[in-house]
């Protein structure tokens, strides 16, 4: 799965990145469509973008955990491999049982959460 890639913008969307972070969202879900949902979570851990489906309530659930989550496995990493900056988490993948998938991954500014049906088929998004 190719991931999209955010312009720079410290931390938050800037009303000029705006427009171009939708594009590439929309491409990305056009290109992907297993993808039942989404959130762009910046450095502060608050959600700046979200999927359509997704209550904001739901994506501020999933940026405070999914934020604290990538800082333990960054922390993890750090601790067990105390190597080169080559040991920086770059992606971290947790699958259900049920087949969903949650994959985060890391920029300098942003953290991208997906939430991917892994089942056959491909149903309506039910993320509350």
């Amino acid at each position: 799965m190719a991931v999209p890639t955010f312009p720079q913008s410290h931390g938050r969307l800037s009303a000029g990145a705006a427009p171009q972070v939708d594009a590439v969202l929309k491409q990305f879900l056009n290109d992907f469509p297993s993808v039942i949902g989404f959130v762009v979570i910046n450095t502060d851990g608050i959600p700046t973008k979200w999927h359509e489906s997704m209550p904001y309530e739901r994506a501020v659930i999933y940026a405070a955990l999914m934020s604290d989550f990538v800082a333990h496995c960054k922390k993890s990493l750090r601790e067990l491999l105390s190597g080169p900056a080559e040991s920086e988490l770059a992606n971290v993948r947790i699958r259900t049982r049920e087949g969903t998938e949650l994959i985060c991954v890391t920029q300098t500014e942003y953290i991208f959460v997906v939430i991917q049906n892994c089942s056959a088929a491909v149903e309506s998004p039910d993320l509350v």
